[in-house]
Protein backbone atom coordinates (compact mmCIF):
# COMPACT_ATOMS: atom_id res chain seq x y z
CA UNK A 1 0.00 0.00 0.00
CA UNK A 2 1.68 3.06 -0.95
CA UNK A 3 1.02 6.71 0.72
CA UNK A 4 -1.09 9.41 -1.70
CA UNK A 5 0.08 12.98 -1.54
CA UNK A 6 -1.95 15.27 -0.24
CA UNK A 7 -0.31 18.37 -0.55
CA UNK A 8 2.26 21.27 0.35
CA UNK A 9 2.34 23.68 3.52
CA UNK A 10 4.12 26.28 5.07
CA UNK A 11 4.90 26.01 8.77
CA UNK A 12 6.61 26.95 12.05
CA UNK A 13 8.68 24.22 13.34
CA UNK A 14 8.24 24.70 17.45
CA UNK A 15 11.10 23.03 19.62
CA UNK A 16 10.53 20.17 21.95
CA UNK A 17 8.49 21.61 24.71
CA UNK A 18 9.14 21.42 28.18
CA UNK A 19 6.51 18.51 29.00
CA UNK A 20 7.51 16.59 26.90
CA UNK A 21 9.92 14.53 28.52
CA UNK A 22 11.05 12.98 25.56
CA UNK A 23 15.27 12.31 25.27
CA UNK A 24 14.77 11.59 21.52
CA UNK A 25 13.15 14.79 20.78
CA UNK A 26 14.40 18.44 19.55
CA UNK A 27 11.83 19.71 17.21
CA UNK A 28 7.99 18.52 16.64
CA UNK A 29 7.53 18.35 13.40
CA UNK A 30 3.99 16.01 14.25
CA UNK A 31 0.80 17.16 11.31
CA UNK A 32 -1.15 19.05 14.12
CA UNK A 33 -0.62 22.33 15.74
CA UNK A 34 -2.70 23.35 17.94
CA UNK A 35 -1.01 21.52 20.89
CA UNK A 36 2.05 23.10 20.45
CA UNK A 37 0.92 26.55 21.58
CA UNK A 38 2.07 28.34 18.20
CA UNK A 39 1.76 31.48 18.30
CA UNK A 40 -1.30 32.75 16.62
CA UNK A 41 0.33 34.77 13.47
CA UNK A 42 2.00 31.81 12.72
CA UNK A 43 -0.90 29.26 12.42
CA UNK A 44 -1.70 28.11 9.00
CA UNK A 45 -5.16 28.08 9.42
CA UNK A 46 -4.77 31.70 9.32
CA UNK A 47 -4.55 31.93 5.54
CA UNK A 48 -7.27 29.53 4.34
CA UNK A 49 -9.47 32.45 3.99
CA UNK A 50 -7.41 33.01 0.65
CA UNK A 51 -9.07 30.26 -1.17
CA UNK A 52 -6.19 28.63 -2.82
CA UNK A 53 -6.34 25.54 -1.01
CA UNK A 54 -7.31 21.32 -2.21
CA UNK A 55 -10.17 19.72 -0.87
CA UNK A 56 -8.26 18.45 2.14
CA UNK A 57 -6.95 22.36 3.15
CA UNK A 58 -3.28 21.94 1.70
CA UNK A 59 -1.78 23.63 -1.45
CA UNK A 60 -0.79 21.76 -4.52
CA UNK A 61 2.46 22.94 -5.06
CA UNK A 62 5.17 24.65 -2.75
CA UNK A 63 5.16 27.61 -4.93
CA UNK A 64 1.52 28.02 -3.88
CA UNK A 65 2.02 27.49 -0.35
CA UNK A 66 5.19 29.77 -0.47
CA UNK A 67 3.14 32.02 -2.38
CA UNK A 68 -0.15 32.19 0.26
CA UNK A 69 2.65 32.49 2.60
CA UNK A 70 4.02 36.12 1.67
CA UNK A 71 0.66 37.13 0.52
CA UNK A 72 -0.43 36.83 3.80
CA UNK A 73 -0.99 40.45 5.31
CA UNK A 74 -1.77 41.36 9.13
CA UNK A 75 -3.66 44.28 9.81
CA UNK A 76 -3.63 46.29 12.89
CA UNK A 77 -6.25 49.24 13.43
CA UNK A 78 -5.90 51.89 16.16
CA UNK A 79 -8.11 54.72 17.00
CA UNK A 80 -6.17 58.32 16.77
CA UNK A 81 -8.04 61.65 17.00
CA UNK A 82 -5.06 63.33 15.18
CA UNK A 83 -5.67 61.93 12.01
CA UNK A 84 -8.85 62.31 9.59
CA UNK A 85 -10.12 59.99 9.63
CA UNK A 86 -9.39 58.84 13.26
CA UNK A 87 -8.15 55.32 12.40
CA UNK A 88 -3.99 54.38 12.67
CA UNK A 89 -3.84 51.42 10.67
CA UNK A 90 -0.21 49.48 10.48
CA UNK A 91 -0.16 46.34 7.82
CA UNK A 92 2.63 43.95 8.65
CA UNK A 93 3.29 40.45 6.58
CA UNK A 94 4.24 37.54 8.24
CA UNK A 95 8.03 36.57 9.43
CA UNK A 96 8.56 34.14 6.59
CA UNK A 97 11.68 33.08 7.69
CA UNK A 98 10.20 31.68 10.59
CA UNK A 99 8.03 29.25 8.76
CA UNK A 100 9.36 25.54 6.60
CA UNK A 101 7.94 24.20 3.88
CA UNK A 102 6.31 20.85 4.28
CA UNK A 103 4.50 17.77 2.30
CA UNK A 104 2.00 14.92 3.40
CA UNK A 105 1.29 11.46 1.92
CA UNK A 106 -1.42 9.60 3.54
CA UNK A 107 -1.81 5.77 3.33
CA UNK A 108 -5.29 5.17 2.07
CA UNK A 109 -6.48 3.64 5.11
CA UNK A 110 -8.03 4.09 8.47
CA UNK A 111 -8.95 2.67 11.56
CA UNK A 112 -12.75 2.85 13.07
CA UNK A 113 -13.50 1.28 15.84
CA UNK A 114 -10.00 -0.38 16.26
CA UNK A 115 -10.28 -1.90 12.24
CA UNK A 116 -8.94 -1.20 9.10
CA UNK A 117 -11.26 0.67 6.87
CA UNK A 118 -10.27 1.67 2.85
CA UNK A 119 -11.11 5.64 1.96
CA UNK A 120 -10.81 7.22 -1.36
CA UNK A 121 -9.26 10.97 -1.25
CA UNK A 122 -10.97 13.15 -3.65
CA UNK A 123 -8.90 13.92 -6.77
CA UNK A 124 -6.19 16.16 -6.14
CA UNK A 125 -3.13 17.37 -8.21
CA UNK A 126 -0.39 17.78 -6.58
CA UNK A 127 3.33 18.46 -7.74
CA UNK A 128 5.53 15.59 -7.21
CA UNK A 129 8.07 16.19 -4.54
CA UNK A 130 11.60 18.13 -5.31
CA UNK A 131 14.47 16.75 -4.79
CA UNK A 132 15.89 18.62 -1.56
CA UNK A 133 12.53 17.30 0.90
CA UNK A 134 13.57 14.92 3.32
CA UNK A 135 11.09 12.36 4.73
CA UNK A 136 10.92 12.95 8.20
CA UNK A 137 8.63 9.88 9.64
CA UNK A 138 5.21 8.89 10.12
CA UNK A 139 2.70 10.40 12.53
CA UNK A 140 -0.56 8.68 13.25
CA UNK A 141 -3.69 10.99 13.55
CA UNK A 142 -7.21 11.97 13.52
CA UNK A 143 -8.87 13.14 10.62
CA UNK A 144 -12.15 13.28 10.08
CA UNK A 145 -14.22 14.16 6.92
CA UNK A 146 -10.73 14.96 5.26
CA UNK A 147 -10.83 18.16 7.47
CA UNK A 148 -8.02 19.66 9.18
CA UNK A 149 -6.02 16.99 11.23
CA UNK A 150 -7.34 17.07 14.80
CA UNK A 151 -5.00 15.08 16.98
CA UNK A 152 -1.47 13.97 17.09
CA UNK A 153 -1.56 11.18 19.96
CA UNK A 154 2.79 11.27 20.00
CA UNK A 155 1.89 15.01 21.05
CA UNK A 156 -1.42 15.79 21.98
CA UNK A 157 -1.62 12.87 24.87
CA UNK A 158 2.27 12.52 25.56
CA UNK A 159 2.63 9.09 23.73
CA UNK A 160 6.38 10.51 22.39
CA UNK A 161 7.42 9.96 26.13
CA UNK A 162 6.92 5.97 25.92
CA UNK A 163 7.15 5.48 22.00
CA UNK A 164 10.43 5.43 20.26
CA UNK A 165 10.35 8.24 18.25
CA UNK A 166 12.98 10.14 16.20
CA UNK A 167 14.34 13.57 17.05
CA UNK A 168 11.09 15.25 15.11
CA UNK A 169 8.96 13.72 17.13
CA UNK A 170 7.84 11.14 14.53
CA UNK A 171 8.11 7.43 13.93
CA UNK A 172 10.90 6.01 11.78
CA UNK A 173 9.25 3.14 10.82
CA UNK A 174 5.44 2.44 9.67
CA UNK A 175 4.34 -0.28 12.22
CA UNK A 176 4.56 1.50 15.41
CA UNK A 177 2.76 4.11 13.15
CA UNK A 178 -0.37 1.82 12.25
CA UNK A 179 -0.27 0.25 15.81
CA UNK A 180 -0.94 3.52 17.78
CA UNK A 181 -4.00 4.61 14.97
CA UNK A 182 -5.38 1.14 15.28
CA UNK A 183 -5.66 1.58 19.48
CA UNK A 184 -6.78 5.34 19.87
CA UNK A 185 -9.65 4.46 17.44
CA UNK A 186 -11.10 2.20 19.57
CA UNK A 187 -14.39 3.51 21.20
CA UNK A 188 -13.21 2.40 24.59
CA UNK A 189 -9.91 3.96 24.51
CA UNK A 190 -8.33 4.82 27.68
CA UNK A 191 -5.16 6.29 28.44
CA UNK A 192 -2.37 4.26 29.20
CA UNK A 193 -0.38 6.14 31.33
CA UNK A 194 -1.27 9.01 33.88
CA UNK A 195 -2.01 12.52 32.91
CA UNK A 196 -1.53 11.17 29.07
CA UNK A 197 -4.66 13.42 27.33
CA UNK A 198 -7.78 12.50 26.24
CA UNK A 199 -7.76 12.38 22.94
CA UNK A 200 -11.11 11.10 21.35
CA UNK A 201 -12.27 8.62 19.05
CA UNK A 202 -12.27 9.40 15.71
CA UNK A 203 -11.11 7.78 12.32
CA UNK A 204 -7.32 7.52 12.57
CA UNK A 205 -4.92 7.02 9.54
CA UNK A 206 -1.45 7.57 9.60
CA UNK A 207 0.65 10.41 7.09
CA UNK A 208 4.25 10.43 6.30
CA UNK A 209 5.87 13.98 6.97
CA UNK A 210 8.31 15.28 4.45
CA UNK A 211 10.36 18.81 5.13
CA UNK A 212 12.00 20.70 2.50
CA UNK A 213 15.93 21.27 3.44
CA UNK A 214 17.09 24.42 4.59
CA UNK A 215 18.33 26.90 3.51
CA UNK A 216 16.44 27.32 0.49
CA UNK A 217 16.09 29.85 -2.14
CA UNK A 218 12.41 31.50 -2.21
CA UNK A 219 10.10 29.96 -4.84
CA UNK A 220 8.94 32.26 -7.23
CA UNK A 221 5.34 33.45 -7.26
CA UNK A 222 2.93 31.42 -8.89
CA UNK A 223 0.62 34.23 -10.96
CA UNK A 224 -0.49 37.33 -9.97
CA UNK A 225 -0.16 38.94 -6.78
CA UNK A 226 -3.77 37.79 -4.54
CA UNK A 227 -5.94 40.77 -5.16
CA UNK A 228 -8.05 41.67 -1.39
CA UNK A 229 -11.20 42.14 -1.48
CA UNK A 230 -11.61 46.12 -2.00
CA UNK A 231 -14.10 46.40 1.50
CA UNK A 232 -11.32 44.87 3.61
CA UNK A 233 -11.13 48.09 5.54
CA UNK A 234 -14.21 48.99 5.62
CA UNK A 235 -15.18 46.18 7.18
CA UNK A 236 -12.60 47.05 9.23
CA UNK A 237 -13.56 49.50 10.91
CA UNK A 238 -16.90 48.52 11.51
CA UNK A 239 -15.50 46.03 13.21
CA UNK A 240 -13.76 48.48 15.62
CA UNK A 241 -16.69 50.77 16.28
CA UNK A 242 -18.60 47.28 16.94
CA UNK A 243 -16.44 45.98 19.63
CA UNK A 244 -13.92 48.71 20.68
CA UNK A 245 -11.26 46.47 20.83
CA UNK A 246 -7.50 46.50 19.33
CA UNK A 247 -7.29 43.57 17.25
CA UNK A 248 -5.08 41.70 15.01
CA UNK A 249 -6.04 40.62 10.76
Amino acid sequence: MEPVPIGYLARYTPPKPDRLRSPAVEEVCTVITHMIRTPDPLKPENWYHQHRHNAVRHFDSEEIAWTVLRDEIHIRLERDNSLDPPWRVDIARLPVEKFDLYTFKVFPVHFVNEEPEKFVLPELRIGPIPSDYERLGYDAVSWNNLGPFECSPLICNGEAVHQSVNRCCLFDEIGPAFELARRYSGTEWQPLWPDSGHCNPHPYCVVEVWRKAKPFPEPARCGATFEWAPDLLRRLLEHKLAHGNVFDR
